[in-house]
């Protein structure tokens, strides 16, 4: 389903529109009370609903669904039936006649399904639109053309039953029709789809769908009443589940806030991530002087918070150290987050240690010995508590490694030291002592597919190699995310920084994201009632101003003809030009949208970026790995 999914999205880019929904039961109705009063405005057919009772006759009729359905503002309806079969039959060592017989067995059950789904979706718009064409087709995503024909050549009545669903009058044409692995992506990477395989997803579109011309019937009012009616919100699709009811998505804005929440949270969220099992490892070794690298995402904020907080709940305290601008918000960030965790001791824990942050610029010799005179006054009983995220300056000139001479001054004079440092850089001297322990976590935690595919093609990884690569994660993905939303500057005059229309276009979109819970919508209840009846699913939290981040690759200005295009769309908006300000924007105390040198944001994350990008300036690694759901990139 995944891979058809993907194919039909990436065709969608280069075809005119169509609006696809997948797995819709036919017996779905407009019935979710969360959106009763936006319903109630929709073109609604009274007597489905009836028909689709379960104890009815006619609901009987109605079980089942429509794999995926597409309307298309020309060619009215779509519909595909997907079939699995071919996937395991080496496994089940099936002979040849076998995998014929189960080919067949699933052709002719595709038949009656798409026959009957030509009924019942006939019948569901017949109020509105008598007569619209309906297209029949079938998906073997793990079968080739040459298995399928092989099954059908020799049995003349199911050619004959094909034909005349799919609506063919020669039986050689059957092929042309068929959704085969020839025509979809491969398994293992469902969503590389290469310019090739694209052309003949395009080849199918036009024998299939488009070859027959427009259909007289459709008008662009009707193409949106039958999208109302059918993929509208307020559709009730119901799961059978033991556990409490899943989440309930039915936006973009409310997908990009769920995603969000599982890779990802600021503030006083929290996250709905899982450690590796090498992070449990490396947490629970109890090593003194650990310094962490690999590229952005993996954990290295998470592990320094927990082992500070190990630290801290045995008494210890713990210094947080800022050592350049560049870690200003990352330190300020994993403070708020400490300060958080003491604040929720309680009376019967032991007594947590005290917490500090320290903030000591490492850009000379002079500020190292500085760094180390405050620290020597920190210590206690010879011992020594440090944390130090974003550890810089990131200068890998041996003879100018601040900070590895700050680390080999504390470490030569308190043999008890902790220190626990992390950047994503990696390929320096800078733990030199057999003293230190260096760890690469190279496993994806934060950041969805899509954005990780992104980030990998930052020059930081793909050309410099000063960031190692991503190892596989080894684990299903929560979500592949949302799709990138690219903005093109093309045709506009100035940089993008300075484009008035650039500005207006994100915020639009961004105002489209915030307006997901949907007008009229009612807020819907998250747990059972008292009596222990059920309730409808928990819907995502609404997306907030800061929730989402507006990154450029230099200094930025409040005078930006781009910011401007935001607040003239009612964006609330703020530009960074002082360390309060990052303060706030670290700690997620504003709710605005804030505007920020990508540099100085690292470690921090948000539901929605927005990347601007200049000419002759590359992607930066610190801007797009910022993103846990929705990447707006803004490019020439």
């Amino acid at each position: 389903m995944q891979r058809v999914f993907l194919c039909l999205q990436k065709l969608s880019e280069d075809t005119p529109v169509f609006f696809a929904l997948s797995n819709l039961p036919f017996s779905r109705n407009l019935g979710e009370p969360c959106y009763a009063k936006a319903a109630h405005q929709y073109p609604v057919r009274s007597n489905i609903p009836k028909a689709a009772q379960q104890n009815s006759p006619q609901g009987n009729k109605l079980r089942g669904d429509f794999d995926f359905l597409l309307i298309h503002q020309n060619n009215g309806f779509t519909v595909c039936e997907v079939k699995a079969f071919g996937d395991n039959v080496n496994e089940l060592k099936m002979s040849e006649q076998q995998i014929n017989d189960n080919i067949r067995k699933k052709l002719t059950e595709s038949v009656s399904q798409l026959d009957k789904a030509d009924r019942v979706l006939s019948d569901m718009v017949s109020d509105i639109a008598p007569g619209l064409h309906i297209t029949k087709t079938i998906a073997f995503p793990n079968l080739t053309s040459e298995q399928i024909k092989k099954a059908i050549n020799g049995n003349e009545e199911l050619a004959r039953k094909l034909s005349q669903c799919l609506g063919v009058t020669d039986p050689t044409n059957i092929m042309d029709l068929i959704l085969c692995a020839d025509l979809l992506s491969d398994p293992k990477t469902p969503w590389n789809i290469s310019s090739d395989l694209l052309e003949k997803l395009k080849g199918w579109w036009q024998r299939c769908v488009a070859g027959s011309g427009p259909d007289p019937l459709m008008t662009s009012d009707l193409y949106k009443k039958l999208v109302a009616r059918l993929g509208g919100p307020a559709a009730t699709v119901t799961v059978p589940c033991t556990s409490a009811p899943r989440m309930s998505i039915k936006t973009l804005g409310q997908a990009v806030s769920y995603t969000g929440e599982c890779y990802g949270a600021q503030g006083e969220g929290f996250a709905q991530i899982t450690l590796y099992p090498e992070q449990v490892k490396l947490i629970n070794g109890e090593q003194p002087r650990v310094f962490l690298s690999g590229p952005p995402g993996t954990g290295k904020t998470v592990v320094l918070q927990l082992i500070a907080a190990s630290w801290l709940r045995s008494g210890k305290d713990v210094q947080v150290m800022n050592s350049w601008k560049k870690s200003r918000a990352a330190s300020c960030m994993m403070h708020l987050l400490l300060q958080k965790a003491v604040g929720k001791q309680t009376e019967a824990a032991t007594q947590w240690g005290e917490l500090h942050l320290v903030t000591q610029d490492l850009n000379s010799e002079e500020d190292v010995d500085k760094a180390v005179d405050v620290f020597t006054k920190a210590a206690k009983d010879g011992s020594l508590y440090v944390i130090a995220d974003e550890a810089g300056p990131d200068n890998w000139d041996k003879d100018k490694d601040y900070f590895e001479q700050f680390c080999d001054k504390l470490r030569s004079k308190f043999p008890r030291l902790h220190l626990w440092a992390a950047s994503c850089f990696h390929g320096s001297e800078l733990i030199s002592d057999e003293g230190w322990s260096e760890f690469a976590l190279r496993r994806s935690l934060r950041c969805p597919p899509v954005v990780v595919r992104e980030v990998i093609k930052t020059r930081e990884i793909a050309t410099d190699k000063t960031v190692i690569e991503y190892d596989d994660r080894g684990f299903q993905n929560h979500t592949d995310g949302p799709k990138i939303q690219h903005v093109y500057h093309k045709g506009h005059s100035g940089a993008v920084r300075d484009c008035l229309r650039c500005g207006q276009e994100v915020a639009s979109f961004l105002c489209s994201l915030k307006r997901g819970d949907i007008e009229g919508a009612v807020p819907t209840a998250t747990s059972p009632s008292s009596s222990g009846s059920s309730t409808p699913p928990p819907t995502p939290p609404i997306l907030l101003n800061k929730d989402m981040l507006v990154l450029y690759p230099g200094e930025v200005n409040t005078k930006f003809d781009f910011v401007k295009g935001l607040a003239q769309c009612g964006i609330p908006v703020k530009v960074t030009t002082n360390d309060d300000d990052i303060n706030d924007l670290a700690t997620a105390h504003s709710d605005v949208v804030w505007v920020a040198n990508e540099d100085d944001v690292r470690s921090l994350e948000r539901k929605v970026v927005v990347c601007l990008q200049e000419e002759d300036i590359s992607p930066c690694l610190h801007g797009i790995s910022r993103c846990t759901s929705q990447l707006v990139i803004v490019s020439p």
